[in-house]
């Protein structure tokens, strides 16, 4: 398997996959939440196999916008879920509900995108009771991962960024949670906002092919440094 981390903007690395001739079978972005600058979400469709998902992970500043845009980009016909992360840390307003979670837009390229949900099974929580008409002791998540749990900023996971922990460094089990279900062994991931490369740690431990760009440099040399410290 290939895993390679570049540092660099996302766009001119969008350009070579395009010219070149790269298709990817997911294309994660965990992007700049605050960010206007939707034109590498227009240009990563040009890049997806045909049959390829597309998730943008972002909040309450953009998600209204990216579903829009994505709707017009991909066909509202191939709009698949509206994920919620939950995070329950963090400060809390005195005139507002606290902001809590992540929004997650997932698409396809089309209608014949792979989805393998035995790999994502949890418990049941009507398992061993009598609403539990099935008699299945699991299920298929729903679309608010409510059971992962928060990642906690002292978590052993936590990469040290200025002495404490990667403020936005997404945990391996969301991860899991996105990419079980959608790909294979063998299969190439495109991660545009490569941040500390938890998408490409995930790669490694799961026999994906993995290529990941970040364009601050301090965080570059920390996922660099991540990914080195794995065996391959």
């Amino acid at each position: 398997m290939r895993t390679e981390f570049y540092l660099g903007d996302n766009l001119d690395y969008i350009d070579f996959f395009e010219e070149t001739g790269y298709r990817f079978d997911v294309i994660y972005g965990d992007c700049i939440y605050e960010s206007e600058d939707f034109e590498w979400a227009k240009r990563c469709k040009d890049i997806l196999t045909e049959d390829g998902i597309f998730y943008v992970q972002t909040d309450y500043h953009t998600v209204a916008n990216y579903k829009l845009l994505l709707d017009d980009v991909y066909g509202r016909e191939n709009f698949i879920n509206w994920l919620i992360y939950i995070q329950e840390w963090g400060g809390v307003p005195r005139r507002a509900f606290p902001r809590k979670h992540d929004d997650i837009l997932m698409y396809a390229n089309s209608d014949n995108y792979k989805f393998y949900r035995e790999r994502i099974q949890i418990p049941k929580i009507t398992a061993n009771s009598n609403f539990n008409v099935s008699g299945r002791a699991t299920k298929t998540p729903c679309d608010v991962f409510y059971d992962l749990g928060n990642f906690s900023t002292v978590s052993k996971e936590r990469v040290k960024h200025n002495g404490k922990g990667f403020q936005w460094q997404k945990p391996l089990k969301l991860i899991d949670r996105l990419f079980l279900p959608v790909t294979d062994e063998g299969d190439w991931v495109f991660d545009p906002f490569g941040g500390v490369a938890t998408v490409g740690v995930w790669c490694k431990e799961n026999n994906r092919n993995y290529i990941g760009v970040e364009n601050d440099e301090s965080i570059f040399k920390l996922g660099k440094e991540r990914l080195s410290g794995q065996d391959t």
